[in-house]
Order: C-alpha cells, then structure tokens, then sequence
C-alpha cells in the first residue's frame, strides 16, 4: 500500500528504471537505452523520477517509481525532453510535481524560457501542460513517428533564480 508520491533526482544507476517505464509509457515510439544513457549523462540534462512513498510502517516495501521526466538547459533556454507517468500514479498531481521540479530546475539553472513539444492527440499532457503555464506557439507536421503525428509545440516564460 501506499500514500504519497516523491521527486528525486536520477543518475546513471537509474538508466535500467527509466528504460522500462519508457517502454511502459510510450510503448509505439520508446527511447532506446543509448538516447536514455546520452540524456543521463549530459552535463545540461537533469533527470527525476517519481516515486510512491510506502504507508507508515511499511518501509521495507521496494521503491515503486512511477513517473519520470527530464529537461535540457542550454543558455537561457529549457526543452522538456521527456515526462511520463504509468497509470497507477496518474490522477495524484505526479505528472505536475515533475514539470514543477523541472521548472525549478531551470530556473536555478538561469533558463528564461521552456519549450517542449507534445502529440497532438495528447489532449490529457496539453491539458497539464496548460495547468502548468505552457501556452501554445505553433505545430510541428509529422513531428512525431509511429505513428506519424503532428506535434504541438508549447512555451512558458520562466524567472531564472541568482545563483
């Protein structure tokens, strides 16, 4: 049994864990474990994971990590690589505590902006994305593959932290 959910940073050791939930998660058009190893290994990506806390008196129950997302900041700009949350952690604010971690992240990385890109069937993401400050900017045709799909491109502006 479980309660609530938190966020931690990934490292390389958490390759093998994001490998599967991507599978899980985007089963039509997955990264392949070499994608996942590069982005885990960028000194401009950061990767976190979300992970079901265990109910009090529990705490020899395995980790269940249910969500994942990742971001790149490269100069005053972010790209929100990935973010995906199995069924079982969706409908608890995972999938907004990650793109709230992500956002953070960029800003203490000085990033003034966001983008990201998100199927154009994917009205639950454009959805959450919207919750989280996103606004429509343009549509990418046949950005997506397997299936070929256009892509909804989303902005924000951020306000990068002094460091």
């Amino acid at each position: 049994m479980t309660s609530g959910f938190r966020i931690e940073r990934a490292d390389r050791e958490a390759l093998d864990i994001i490998v599967a939930l991507e599978q899980v998660i985007f089963p039509e058009d997955p990264w392949t474990p070499g994608m996942i190893a590069d982005e885990l290994d960028s000194p401009f990506s950061a990767y976190f994971l979300a992970i079901l806390e265990p109910e009090s008196g529990d705490d020899d129950s395995p980790l269940e990590v249910v969500g994942y997302a990742g971001v790149k900041v490269v100069g005053d700009g972010a790209d929100v690589m990935t973010i995906g949350v199995l069924p079982e952690g969706r409908g608890r604010g995972c999938g907004s505590q990650l793109m709230e971690t992500l956002v953070d992240h960029a800003e203490l990385q000085g990033a003034t902006s966001m983008f990201l890109e998100v199927r154009a069937s994917n009205d639950s993401a454009i959805r959450l994305y919207e919750r989280c400050g996103f606004a429509r900017i343009g549509v990418r045709r046949g950005y997506f593959r397997h299936p070929v799909e256009d892509g909804v491109e989303m902005a924000r502006s951020l306000s990068p932290s002094v460091r």
